[in-house]
This record gives C-alpha cells, sequence and structure tokens, in this order.
C-alpha cells in the first residue's frame, strides 16, 4: 500500500546526507514525556442509575480521585461526547476538548467535568478521529488513551478501526477502555477498541467496580515502560506540494483509510487498485446514508488550499451508477464532487457531472451534462457507456471559502466516433464560511429508478486518490 504525505512523500537520500544526518533528539536519547487524554462518555445513557446515582455522577468522582493519583509528571487531558445536544437531534459530531493535555490536574478536574451533562448520542468512532487532531501538538510524546463508556456506537462509526488507525499512525501508543455497566454483548463489541488500540479493556458493574478499574488503569499507565527518543535520519524531502497520495499498492486497504458501514465482502485491494462492488444507495441527497462502504481518510484536512483527485473506472451495469468524492462529516454535512449516469428516459442515458452541499440538511448542487448515449434499449445504452469511456477523473477544489468541482472523463481506446469530450468540466463554485466535513471521503452507489432494478450491482475501481496543497 503506497501512502504518502507532504513530511515524507518523494523521499531521496544521499549517502553522504545519511551519514551526517544521524543525530539524536537534543544530544541525547530521552525518555519522553507520557500523556494520557481520557475520553468520558456523557450520552443520554449516562443519566442510567446503578445502586440509585446517576452514572455520569459516579463517573465524575471516580475520575476525580483518579486524576489525583496519577504521577505527578504525567500530563493529563479530557475529552467528553454527548454533552451539547439532545439525542433527538441525532447530533455525530458532539464532541469538545474539555482540557489540552497538561491543562488538566488535580486542581482543575473537578470545575472541568461539573460542565458535563448527558445528553446526546454516542460518537465514539468520530471521536476517536478528533483524538488524533487533539493530540497533534504531542505527537512526538508518548499518549495514552483512556476512553470510559457505558454503551457502544451509535453513530454508524466504527471505533474499532479508529483506534486501530489512531494507534498504527503511532498518534496513541495505547488506547484503554473501561466499560461500565455493560452487558456481555456490549462487552464483546467494544473490547476491540483496546484490541486495536494495544490496550486493555477494563469492566465495571458498579461504583465500586469503577473505582477498581480506574484504579488498574492508573496501575498501567504508571508501570508501562516508557518510549525512548531514538537517533533520527533526516532525509531531505522533495519540496512538491502532495499531502497525500494513495496508489493501492499491496494487498489491503491502509490503516490511514476508515470505512463506515463496512461490508469487507463488498472490496478488495489488488493488482494496484481498489475495487468496489455497490448497490442501490438512494437519490442524490441522500445517498451518504444509504451506502455501505464510505472510505474516509483518518488524516486531518490541511489548512489553506488544497485539491483532492480521484481516478476511477467504472464498470456501467446498472444504468444508473455514481461515484461521489470529496469532504463529509455524516450524512447531513458534507460537499461532493460526482459523476453519475443518469437515464433521461426509454430512448437516452445522459452523464453528469455534479456538486453538492448539504449543511445541516440542506441541499445546494450544480449539475452539467458532459455526454448523452442514444438507443431504444437500455443494455445497448449501456454498453455504449462502457465502450466509449474508460476512466474518469473527479476533483475537487478549496479556494478560500469557495469549493470548486470538476469531472474530466477519459476516452476508451478504439472508442472512436462514441468517444466523449475528455476536457475538464468544471461547476459553479459552491461556498462555505466553515469547512464543510472533517474527512477527504469518497463512496460508490447506484440509484434504482423506473427500469433500473433495486437489487441492481455495480462496480468500480479506485485507480488512485491524491490531495494536493495548493
Amino acid at each position: 500500500m503506497t501512502i504518502r504525505t507532504h513530511s515524507f512523500s518523494r523521499i531521496t537520500l544521499l549517502a553522504a546526507t545519511a551519514i551526517t544526518a544521524l543525530s539524536l533528539q537534543a544530544g541525547a536519547a530521552q525518555a519522553l514525556q507520557k500523556n494520557v487524554m481520557f475520553v468520558i462518555d456523557s450520552s443520554n445513557s449516562m443519566w442510567g442509575q446503578v445502586d440509585g446515582t446517576p452514572k455520569i455522577d459516579i463517573a465524575k468522582q471516580a475520575l476525580v480521585d483518579l486524576v489525583a493519583k496519577m504521577p505527578a509528571k504525567t500530563k493529563m487531558g479530557l475529552i467528553a461526547y454527548g454533552h451539547r445536544f439532545n439525542h433527538k437531534l441525532n447530533d455525530c459530531s458532539d464532541m469538545e476538548l474539555m482540557a489540552g493535555v497538561g491543562s488538566l490536574n488535580r486542581e482543575t478536574v473537578h470545575d472541568t467535568l461539573s460542565y458535563l451533562k448527558p445528553n446526546g448520542q454516542t460518537p465514539i468512532a468520530n471521536t476517536l478521529m478528533e483524538v488524533g487532531s487533539w493530540l497533534q501538538p504531542n505527537l512526538e510524546e508518548d499518549n495514552t488513551v483512556v476512553l470510559v463508556s457505558d454503551g457502544l456506537e451509535s453513530c454508524d462509526g466504527d471505533p474499532c478501526q479508529a483506534a486501530k488507525a489512531l494507534n498504527e499512525a503511532g498518534i496513541a501508543t495505547s488506547i484503554h477502555v473501561v466499560g461500565f455497566d455493560l452487558n456481555s454483548n456490549q462487552r464483546a463489541r467494544i473490547q476491540c477498541i483496546a484490541d486495536n488500540g494495544n490496550g486493555q479493556y477494563f469492566d465495571a458493574k458498579d461504583n465500586e467496580g469503577l473505582v477498581k478499574a480506574f484504579e488498574r488503569v492508573r496501575e498501567v499507565v504508571e508501570t508501562k515502560p516508557i518510549k525512548v527518543a531514538q537517533a533520527k535520519v533526516e532525509p531531505m524531502v522533495a519540496t512538491d506540494a502532495i499531502y497525500f497520495e494513495d496508489n493501492f499498492d499491496g494487498d489491503e486497504l491502509a490503516s490511514h483509510w476508515m470505512v463506515d458501514k463496512e461490508d469487507t465482502e463488498s472490496y478488495i485491494v489488488e493488482d494496484g487498485k481498489l475495487t468496489v462492488l455497490f448497490g442501490d444507495s438512494g437519490k442524490a441527497t441522500n445517498s451518504y446514508k444509504a451506502s455501505s462502504n464510505i472510505f474516509r481518510l483518518n488524516k486531518k484536512v490541511p489548512k489553506g488550499d488544497w485539491t483532492m483527485t480521484m481516478r476511477v473506472m467504472f464498470t456501467a451495469q446498472t444504468h444508473k451508477e455514481w461515484a461521489r468524492m470529496g469532504l463529509t462529516k455524516d450524512q447531513d454535512n458534507l460537499l461532493l464532487t460526482s459523476l453519475q449516469m443518469h437515464p433521461y428516459n426509454y430512448a437516452r442515458t445522459d452523464v453528469y457531472a455534479r456538486a453538492d452541499k448539504l449543511a445541516k440538511g440542506k441541499n445546494t448542487h450544480f449539475f452539467s451534462k458532459i455526454a448523452d448515449y442514444n438507443d431504444n434499449n437500455v443494455t445497448a445504452r449501456t454498453d455504449k457507456v462502457a465502450a466509449s469511456t474508460s476512466s474518469a477523473l473527479l476533483r475537487l477544489t478549496k479556494q478560500g471559502r469557495n469549493y470548486i468541482s470538476a469531472v474530466k472523463l477519459e476516452a476508451a481506446e478504439g472508442a472512436g466516433d462514441l468517444a466523449p469530450n475528455t476536457n475538464w468540466v468544471e461547476l459553479q463554485k459552491l461556498t462555505s464560511l466553515k469547512l464543510p466535513g472533517d474527512a477527504f471521503s469518497f463512496f460508490f452507489g447506484h440509484q434504482a429508478a423506473g427500469y433500473v432494478p433495486k437489487n441492481g450491482e455495480g462496480l468500480v475501481e479506485v485507480d488512485w486518490v491524491k490531495v494536493e496543497k495548493n
């Protein structure tokens, strides 16, 4: 799997540089600072009672006691989720950095926790993804995450995959989980967060159990071997603008990708491509909600202007395939570039470039027809699409607060008169005052309509995905 970032892309090492660039941080190997980021569940279910006391009150007091007992040199922070919005709003972005690493201590923890009132959903996966952003200033230190939860993910995310990505990226060296008042089925489903995060799972049924679990957390953190800063090679890095690039080499999906609503039987990485099989995924404005296998990059969206580009090869089978890529947050907040085939009537198939912005569910979109195929037979028209177009490029460019979608078709060999317009088709700008999504994403589907059956299947190959700073 080829993954490139701006810091490490296209590295060139010269023999002389490799010899002279060996150096130790601060001149000698040193023990790294230990940091602990607590993540506490404050979703609506934490109002539930154990032995007559709300679970949130039990958790608050136990955490106050734990912080007071942590080693003096340990820096701590606190993240909460589910405390700001009513659970009926289904807000899956309800997480907040209550105290950054180093600002939570014996004196501040009580006041910080006093603001928490259980309220909303349980977006564990989204919260873990945000942990990566909030630990960004501390990536050169030894970071441990401790998650306390009384329930399972409620926002269709995959917290187990998120934990794996955090750990493999070196953001969190250990992710421990304290399951509070969970049944056996819930325990089995949440333990994988600790397993994938190189951590341990601790079970707590009541107040006494939570105190014991937190004491075990303290012991594990305190006795955990401290990583040592090692000699580093400082390579010569090409000053190109590539922030991220994946050519899908290898035989598995890289850990930099999270897959929401994952169906592992419907995608495969082989022969330098990601191949995805998909079915009916609803209308354009709700396709995120209905789709499976939404590929989200677990890497922070860079500041400033950038361009995301993806190359895909379609096998036209359902007559209504589409590909979407861009920024996503949840089903009601996203900004996407799309390529879609649309059966205009029983005699024509049109191919469109489309731009969509969903802000709190309100849709703004633009589209442009870039090809059409006429025939009285549905199969023949689909065959024409396949015969004329070998692949397509989708692009989304950020320019200040403007976002510009563009699509470019690539003609198949021997397409002849059927060859489509192969110039970039750029759509009208969409504008967003705030970043319209928190992750670079892409996904696929087809929309059942008229004679296109709902049980149809489409197939697409992704050749590469790239993000460049402008």
